[in-house]
């Protein structure tokens, strides 16, 4: 019985959701905020190619 008022909640939630998303299509998430945003490249070695993590320095150089 518990599973069922569970099962039906959760449909009642999703279709909440569909429905404030088709009335007010232009509100904003916070996922898509984040989607939105512009990330900078990310760094590489210009010798090996490897990623750079924080400030230091590709170990490449020392081999």
């Amino acid at each position: 019985m518990i599973i069922k008022i569970v099962a039906a909640f959760l449909v009642f939630m999703v279709v909440m959701g569909a429905v404030q998303k088709w009335l007010n299509p232009r509100h904003k998430t916070p996922l898509d905020k984040l989607r939105q945003t512009k990330l900078p490249r990310p760094r590489k070695c210009k010798r090996c190619g490897k990623f750079l993590i924080g400030g230091e320095d590709c170990r490449c150089k020392d081999r």
